[in-house]
């Protein structure tokens, strides 16, 4: 597919920016193309080798379709969470679900993990994070290849 041209810079800006840190941030209109842009990130992640899985988080099950179906077609892999999967994607409102041993997942593997409407995460610390701002910072913050 070919991508437009925001999109394009986008990935290279992420793909500097991972060069010295973890984070990245794409702010984009609704309907702009941020998963197809997201999804091409993680191909070239994948292709450079610097990471083995992407998990992606959203606020919605219809949101985790539009997800699951972007990321199937362009990384050509399931994208299920299966055994032989890529990746997978949850709703926010089942990180609190998540076992430590999903998250274990992080410390022993390099993840690419993709926040979706990253807004409905709230807090910097402990003390004033949402359920879902908590799981973050406790086990994505800091474990995740790249964000």
């Amino acid at each position: 597919m070919k991508l437009r041209q925001w999109q394009s810079q986008c990935v290279d800006a992420a793909l500097a920016r991972y060069q010295t840190q973890s984070h990245f941030m794409c702010l984009a209109t609704p309907g702009a193309g941020k998963t197809i842009m997201a999804a091409e990130l993680a191909a070239r992640l994948i292709a450079m080798g610097k990471i083995d899985f992407v998990l992606c988080f959203s606020p919605s099950s219809e949101v985790n379709d539009s997800i699951r179906s972007t990321f199937s077609k362009r990384l050509n892999k399931r994208f299920d969470g299966l055994m032989g999967a890529i990746g997978s994607v949850y709703t926010y409102q089942f990180m609190p679900s998540l076992t430590e041993a999903f998250w274990q997942l992080l410390r022993t593997h390099k993840v690419f993990v993709i926040m979706d409407e990253v807004y409905h995460l709230k807090g910097n610390l402990l003390s004033n994070a949402n359920a879902w701002g908590e799981e973050v910072l406790l086990n994505i913050q800091y474990n995740a290849a790249y964000t």
